[in-house]
């Protein structure tokens, strides 16, 4: 039972089964398994952006206000630092999976430059681009320095983690609300 509790064991049985499918079922396309890791890797990353939005976020303040409570110590000691380690590899993983599809197009590399300039049949998934493009953007270089801010993993004063809240606070309000028509172009240039 430990073996199947564990984050690796849930991983590698997933891949197996997945392996299983692929085989069963004939579907030995390399573009198919690649938007198949791209869409997980999605999931992933908007799954942990909404989990510190509508859950963690809000618990941290609830914590704070509880003087008779624990505290957000094990929150933002044990939680926050290892939900926001796959969150940014969720979020990369992600980014980079969505160029390689991009460059999979039958025109190679062109579909990259196709993409951001948003060429006629590119547009929806030109748009979902430049959104992931600046979500990913918003994890690795404004929420990710913050956070290292107010967790204390960086030194910081107490005016500098009160900007950092307010900074990682509004890039991660505004990757909400990208995600949700990012989502949209995913789907529809994957349908």
């Amino acid at each position: 039972m430990g073996f199947i509790n564990s984050i690796k064991g849930k991983i590698l049985i997933g891949f197996i089964l997945t392996a299983i499918v692929v085989v069963a079922t004939g579907m030995q396309n390399h573009y198919g398994f690649a938007v198949w890791l791209h869409v997980l890797a999605g999931i992933v990353w908007i799954g942990l952006l909404y989990y510190f939005n509508f859950v963690q976020v809000p618990a941290m303040g609830a914590a704070l206000a509880d003087t008779d409570g624990p505290g957000p110590v094990a929150i933002g000691k044990y939680v926050a630092p290892r939900a926001l380690l796959w969150f940014r590899m969720a979020a990369a993983t992600t980014w980079i999976l969505g160029i390689v599809l991009l460059a999979l197009q039958p025109r190679g590399m062109d579909g990259i430059i196709n993409a951001f300039m948003l060429a006629p049949g590119y547009q929806i998934i030109g748009i979902g681009a430049w959104m992931g493009t600046i979500m990913a953007f918003n994890v690795w270089f404004i929420i990710w320095p913050n956070q290292q801010k107010i967790l204390g993993m960086k030194e910081a004063s107490a005016e500098e983690i009160a900007t950092a809240k307010k900074n990682a606070a509004l890039a991660s309000s505004i990757n909400v609300i990208l995600s949700i028509p990012m989502l949209l172009t995913m789907l529809a240039w994957h349908a």
